[in-house]
């Protein structure tokens, strides 16, 4: 029958319109008079928020996600083990492998701790028969460890089972980093497969193409490189692969967020805005520019990608570009939040679009901190707004037991037990007002406090500035680069105008706009460095510290900001009948009170 056949969908081809001579002088020109107004129009204002906080918050609300690090902020483990089998007799000693892996370790400039050094003596032969090495790949799953040094592949397996998880681990970035003394582990499709034969000869493992476009692209992620996506107002820099600000199109593009935000502009206004200043888009800086034909959708998700504040995401694969290398946000995490509905109501901000019907969230304060002292689970922060009563318009913040074998779920059970209903909830005003009470009493060994606190920060501060080092290190090669070329096609330009302008033209207009914007990079890290010098606090400063944390409870309405609060200063704590039982401190501020004299208080 004709009314059963299938109708064959046709595809409409995407016609790319070159930017013209035109069209070019236009755009620019409208950058110029934008700066004749306003010569700091395209400065990023300050943001109360930054990447950081952004990549945490997709890591959170996306399951199975895995934080990409750069290497710097990577923790490393050594494994070295040695068995008694005919396998092993012409193995290197134990002291021989340490001494080897701790010379590649310094060959990296890897830091490796003294206690993430796992030694064993026993076969690899088969699964299950090392213990210690069981616990290091847990400490692998659980993100405490992200890069692994061994001194050959046979000294981690020498059966398919292990051999196999150790590979998934490496696919799913468990394992973002492997390093051997005696072979060179390429962290491909073919080199997963030759470390697979040299784990077990008998067998070779290859990877499904589904799974090698996806470890290219996410290996690609991990280095903040571009994946064949070209991003509006960048292009990609063929050498490096890393994301360069094109120009004029960032300038104006820049210019939309203002309009869209300062301004109060519709998306299809600021379509329209671009339209007429022909902005355009080009993959590479050797590609002819492209008309961009924008309407309110693309807008919509260019404003909704954090790629744009430096938060580089994949699937389940997120980015800080900002750690990674001299990356230049268009805009500012608060822009950000400000302009995606779900983040904004998350980050307790005001949203500046149209708004939708709210939704209750699990993202909130103190994720997976607070645990039902009914039935030991982890419980769930739950938003709602009130619609009625004195209180409309407010916000009731809850945490909700979501444990079906809960007592609090069977008030049968409940009355025979305790003579009474349980709530199902707890609302969130008893236990921020427990942890305020608590942060009032934190002035016992305040000095022995102190001590930890600037050692732990030391190691912090040290992590920083490895990054800022490598990144202002890369911005001056890539200054002196940019240099180097703009001086020869300015040298070419004058010795051979023609030629420059027929197949040169826009070069020297090029390098300038990357020396300046490596330059702007140079001396904001170096800035970055200073301040770093100058980063740990005095003893009395660290008391201040601690009392700003309690002003920020009781003054902020932030939700993020508040939360902050609670992640540095609380591990843990166990809730009843709407009272708080036990609190647990992260150190050093476990040492500043008896906590053995806290009792349940309900507020």
């Amino acid at each position: 029958m004709a009314g059963s056949e299938k109708k064959t969908r046709v595809r409409t081809k995407t016609v790319r319109t070159p930017l013209t001579k035109e069209q070019l002088l236009k755009s620019e020109q409208v950058v110029l008079d934008s700066l004749k107004d306003n010569p700091d129009i395209f400065d990023l204002p300050e943001s109360k928020h930054n990447a950081n906080e952004l990549t945490d918050y997709f890591l959170k609300i996306t399951e199975g996600s895995q934080r990409i690090l750069p290497k710097e902020r990577r923790r490393y483990a050594i494994y070295l083990r040695k068995s008694t089998d005919t396998e092993d007799r012409q193995v290197r000693s134990l002291d021989d492998q340490k001494a080897e892996c701790l010379l590649l370790a310094r060959q990296l400039n890897i830091v490796v701790r003294q206690e993430d050094i796992f030694i064993e003596s026993a076969s690899a032969k088969t699964s299950g028969n090392r213990p210690i090495f069981d616990g290091l790949l847990n400490g692998f799953k659980t993100k405490k460890y992200h890069g692994l040094l061994a001194w050959s592949p046979d000294r981690l397996s020498r059966n398919m089972k292990e051999a196999g998880e150790i590979i998934e681990m490496i696919d799913l970035e468990q394992i973002q980093d492997l390093h051997f003394k005696t072979y060179q582990f390429d962290n491909t499709p073919n080199g997963k497969m030759l470390l697979g034969i040299l784990f077990a000869t008998s067998k070779q493992y290859s990877d499904k193409l589904g799974v090698d476009v996806s470890r290219g692209i996410t290996g690609a992620i991990r280095d903040g490189k571009y994946v064949g996506l070209a991003k509006k107002g960048y292009y990609a820099d063929p050498t490096t692969g890393y994301f360069i600000p094109d120009g004029h199109n960032w300038q104006l593009l820049r210019q939309a967020v203002v309009l869209r935000l300062q301004h109060g502009k519709t998306n299809q206004e600021v379509a329209d805005f671009l339209n007429d200043a022909h902005f355009s888009y080009r993959n590479f800086k050797d590609d002819e520019p492209t008309v961009a034909k924008m309407d309110k959708k693309a807008m919509s998700i260019i404003f909704k990608d954090p790629f744009y504040c430096g938060v580089y995401k994949y699937g389940e694969r997120v980015a800080n570009l900002n750690d990674i290398y001299d990356f230049l946000p268009l805009i500012t995490a608060d822009e950000f939040i400000s302009l995606t509905q779900n983040v904004a109501y998350s980050f307790n901000e005001k949203f500046v679009g149209r708004k939708t019907a709210s939704k209750r969230l699990d993202f909130g304060l103190l994720r997976e901190k607070v645990i039902c002292d009914y039935c030991d689970k982890i419980m769930i922060f739950q938003r709602t707004k009130v619609v009625r009563g004195k209180n409309a318009g407010s916000w009731l913040l809850s945490f909700y037991c979501r444990n079906e074998d809960c007592i609090r779920k069977d008030d049968a059970k409940a009355i025979e037990k305790y003579g009474k209903k349980l709530p199902k909830g707890v609302r969130m005003k008893y236990i921020s007002s427990y942890i305020e009470w608590t942060l009032r009493n934190l002035t016992q060994n305040v000095l022995e406090a102190h001590k930890v606190y600037v050692g732990r920060l030391e190691q912090k501060i040290a992590v920083d500035k490895q990054i800022a080092k490598r990144k202002l290190s890369d911005a001056e090669t890539e200054l002196n680069r940019s240099r180097d070329e703009y001086s020869k096609y300015q040298n070419f330009q004058v010795s051979n105008p023609d030629a420059y302008k027929q197949h040169h033209k826009g070069k020297l207009e090029e390098y300038q706009n990357l020396i300046n914007v490596h330059t702007a990079s140079r001396e904001n890290l170096k800035a970055e460095l200073a301040r770093l010098n100058d980063a740990l606090p005095t003893r009395e400063q660290f008391v201040e510290l601690v009392h700003s944390y309690l002003e920020t409870l009781l003054n902020t309405t932030d939700l993020i900001e508040e939360d902050a609060v609670y992640q540095e200063v609380v591990l843990n704590l166990r809730v009843g009948d709407n009272a708080v039982s036990v609190i647990k401190l992260n150190p050093p501020y476990d040492m500043m009170v008896d906590l053995d004299k806290n009792f349940s208080w309900s507020g």
